[in-house]
């Protein structure tokens, strides 16, 4: 039975579509009055929604079984991806991201050699590394936007072509000035730019994830894409010390630049010219159906936002993403220099390695847990509390305890265990954007990471100057994972995983 037959809303459509189900039943089967409601009854029905339901239902849409696409492009599921496009454009995907983290990480990295070789202070440190949040903010927004838009695929791939090369020249910019006032405002100005583009790849990612796959599926996706964030950290804090111990700082910037340019090109070139795994080709969507008790009720954008900026769950996983946001900048932009001045005969190749390794293998494995939870019969609310709190929880107390030991085994054990668990909460607040409003995952992702970025630059520059003037670790620790419990708190109080629309 082809596409055409199954969308065919006449009576003749009806009646073929009955027979051509009926023909591949036993006729014994049929014998039974019974036997025939229930195949009709499952053949017609359509699955209500209730707080935990996995997807809200459009309006006059076909549900038949387990149907997953339908082959005519009127329906969204049509454009699901299929496992061999997932694998192709999965990989793709996951390698980007680490490459973003790698370019991402050069300055972090790299901060110690440079603060030595340029006489910066901790707070001159501070304004250079936080530098990147003030432009990631600034276009989380727009990226989300041009995501759910024109599709994910463009705007991440030409957003890596952009900042690739900017990668490539930082080292040139730092050496552009003699005197230090103009040589900061030009490295800072390099930073924002290039964290304003950087901006666009997750946002991007929502998206695609939203779009090109079912609910059931989502969890894993997104969290085996993040994954590639710590795949780029481990990469640019093994392969990048390396590069920096014996080739000078610069040399990171220059090949994990170099190498993202030329992946995002190739992606261009040898992916989306091949039409038949083009990951999104999206319709522009001006509404999306809102369930209420008299049914679904098509809402425009406008009415969208107005409800979702209503929503107390909107704003518990905004706060909560922010709060995780602060954690995990502080331990990707101080973290190097914690060990590198406290236990100066550290291998750095040790400390900016070890500690996100097992991360790779509890990011892939949270969303494999969330999935299994869901499709086990735990509501999605459940899950994203369960995966935000075993997230969550332990990386907080990782940090109280951090500040206290001057050990580096011990230190470098809390690091590893903070972090490894932290992985956890991806399939928990991070991917609740794609349960709220998946039609607009993108854009929804844009504003939260835009008030996740705020951390970035209020944070890592506060955590500079407290370090500055207090010199006290325990002080930056402490703080950091009083905002970690903060944000668990909210979204356990009122978070959902509730479709809103």
């Amino acid at each position: 039975m082809n596409s055409e037959e199954l969308l065919d809303d006449s009576d003749d459509g009806k009646t073929r579509l009955l027979e051509g189900h009926m023909s591949a039943v036993d006729p014994v089967s049929l014998s039974d009055d019974n036997h025939g409601v229930d195949l009709w009854n499952r053949m017609t029905e359509n699955t209500e929604s209730d707080e935990d339901s996995e997807e809200s239902v459009a309006p006059n849409t076909p549900i038949l079984g387990d149907i997953e696409s339908i082959d005519t492009g009127h329906n969204d599921r049509s454009d699901y991806w299929s496992r061999n496009q997932t694998i192709v454009w999965g990989t793709a995907l996951f390698s980007l991201t680490g490459l973003t983290y790698s370019c991402r990480n050069c300055m972090s990295i790299s901060a110690v050699a440079m603060a030595n070789e340029f006489h910066w202070d901790k707070s001159e440190t501070g304004l250079v590394l936080s530098s990147f949040y003030w432009g990631y903010m600034a276009t989380q927004i727009l990226s989300g936007f041009l995501s759910d838009r024109i599709g994910g695929d463009q705007v991440i791939t030409l957003a890596t072509m952009f900042w690739g090369p900017m990668t490539i020249i930082y080292p040139f910019c730092a050496y552009a000035f003699t005197d230090k006032s103009s040589h900061l405002t030009f490295l800072v100005i390099n930073r924002v730019i290039f964290g304003a583009v950087a901006a666009f790849h997750f946002p991007a990612l929502s998206s695609i994830c939203a779009s090109k796959t079912v609910t059931g599926r989502r969890s894993f996706l997104f969290s085996a894409l993040d994954s590639g964030a710590t795949v780029g950290t481990v990469l640019s804090g093994s392969l990048g010390s390396y590069l920096m111990d014996y080739y000078g700082w610069q040399m990171s910037f220059y090949v994990f630049g170099a190498v993202s340019t030329i992946w995002a090109i190739a992606m261009r070139i040898f992916l989306m010219r091949k039409r038949c795994l083009h990951p999104c080709e999206n319709r522009i969507r001006n509404y999306a159906h809102v369930e209420t008790e008299e049914g679904p009720v098509k809402k425009s954008n406008m009415e969208i936002w107005k409800l979702l900026l209503r929503n107390k769950c909107f704003w518990a996983m905004i706060f909560t993403c922010t709060a995780d946001s602060y954690t995990l900048f502080l331990a990707l932009s101080w973290l190097p220099t914690f060990f590198g001045e406290r236990f100066p005969e550290a291998k750095g190749w040790v400390y900016n390695v070890l500690p996100w390794t097992l991360r790779l293998f509890t990011g892939f494995g949270s969303g494999w847990i969330a999935d299994r939870l869901i499709s086990s019969g735990c509501s999605r609310t459940a899950t994203r509390k369960f995966m935000q709190s075993i997230g969550a929880l332990p990386y907080a107390m990782t940090f109280f305890c951090l500040g206290l030991t001057d050990c580096y085994v011990k230190a470098l054990v809390l690091v590893t265990y903070g972090l490894t668990m932290v992985s956890l909460a991806t399939a928990g607040a991070y991917t609740n954007t794609q349960d709220l409003v998946p039609a607009h995952a993108g854009a929804v992702y844009g504003v939260m990471n835009s008030f996740g970025a705020i951390p970035g630059f209020v944070g890592v520059y506060v955590s500079g100057h407290i370090l500055e003037y207090v010199n006290s670790w325990s002080a930056v620790f402490s703080l950091t994972a009083c905002i970690g419990l903060s944000g668990w708190l909210v979204f356990m109080v009122f978070g959902t995983g509730k479709r809103l629309m």
